[in-house]
């Protein structure tokens, strides 16, 4: 066990080892770099309650056990930062990391600290589905980005990317990991938490990356929406899908409103079976598929169901559909063979709407 009381100084670029765990105790230990020295610690504990600050140069963190810790009282600040482990690298302590935080293999779990990227240049790399910084509390990675020009640029490369935007001021971009109640559904572990300081009716062009293990639940009938959380309440917009990403992941894009802001994608399964409609009937008082049924339609008891001819007059209406279907009538006449627009309209959740032809046979 190797106990740093003193001052360090790390000169020049030699390189420096430390194969044991590491404790930098008291408010007068210090380890301060001078130059851009490597600093390579293999299979170790590090626990930070005096000083680490590593202007430039390097920081790798190697080891073969299952459970790494990196903690301390006090915030280490690191130029770069990579890591090589062959599991989990738990974080007591907040990091921060001017420039890259490279994850060449392993996993971060950052549980309650954050891992701050505080200039422009900070950003994170080597992030796949099974080497990445997920956080199991309130944990967060957060990215600034102060007065610069942004164009398709995925911010510190934490999966958020943005289109065309002028930065005049400071953007704040926290990343997490946690299953966040939206109206209607569910959202994915990843969210993110931005602060634009934009007006707020501006909108941006966003996309939002997250790996296929993210989603709560795996359904292949949910539908996507990207929901964001402004002044206390929510909004969602279809997302438009992208394909796989490389990170064997998926993309969404929409285009929001944003400015103190949190955004997610909430899966949404639809209550009713859209497919179990059927798009024929035969109104002729046989007993035989006499009405226009829809399956499911108990399942929104404040749902309208409208129906319209072909010019977009309103035939038939309905709050209470399960017990008067559409017969074909209107004004007490079977209307003629041909085909019909239904709507289906929940004003306590718009999700549902459903829009579809009926055709009348004989």
């Amino acid at each position: 066990m190797t106990r740093l009381l003193i001052l360090i100084v790390l000169a020049g670029i030699i390189p420096f080892s430390m194969n044991a765990q590491v404790f930098i105790n008291g408010s007068k230990a210090h380890i301060v770099s001078q130059g851009a020295p490597t600093v390579r610690v293999n299979g170790f504990d590090f626990v930070n309650d005096g000083e680490f600050n590593q202007k430039q140069g390097e920081f790798i963190l190697q080891s073969s056990k299952s459970e790494v810790y990196l903690e301390g009282k006090n915030t280490p600040t690191f130029a770069n930062f990579r890591l090589d482990v062959e599991g989990t690298l738990y974080t007591g302590t907040n990091l921060i990391v001017q420039k890259d935080f490279q994850i060449e293999k392993g996993e971060v779990d950052l549980q309650h600290s954050d891992l701050i990227l505080p200039f422009n240049e900070s950003k994170l790399e080597g992030e796949t589905i099974g080497n990445r910084i997920l956080s199991s509390g309130t944990g967060e990675v957060v990215k600034y980005s102060i007065g610069e020009q942004i164009n398709d640029q995925n911010v510190g490369n934490l999966g958020l990317i943005f289109g065309q935007f002028d930065n005049t001021d400071t953007l704040v971009v926290r990343r997490g990991h946690s299953a966040l109640s939206v109206p209607f559904g569910e959202s994915i572990t990843r969210y993110y938490k931005v602060s634009t300081r934009k007006k707020a009716q501006d909108r941006l062009d966003l996309e939002l990356e997250y790996f296929e293990d993210e989603v709560v639940t795996r359904d292949p009938d949910m539908v996507e929406q990207i929901w964001v959380l402004n002044d206390g309440e929510w909004d969602r917009t279809q997302a438009n899908i992208a394909q796989n990403n490389k990170l064997n992941g998926r993309a969404v894009k929409a285009n929001l409103e944003i400015y103190e802001s949190t955004i997610t994608v909430g899966l949404y399964r639809r209550l009713i079976d859209i497919s179990a409609i059927p798009n024929t009937f035969t109104p002729n008082n046989d007993g035989i598929n006499d009405w226009f049924l829809i399956p499911g339609i108990e399942k929104l008891p404040n749902a309208e169901v409208k129906i319209y001819n072909v010019y977009g007059k309103l035939l038939y209406s309905s709050k209470d559909y399960l017990r008067s279907p559409w017969d074909g009538m209107n004004n007490g006449k079977l209307q003629p063979i041909g085909s019909y627009l239904y709507q289906v309209v929940d004003s306590t959740n718009p999700l549902e709407f459903i829009e579809g032809e009926i055709n009348i046979i004989r």
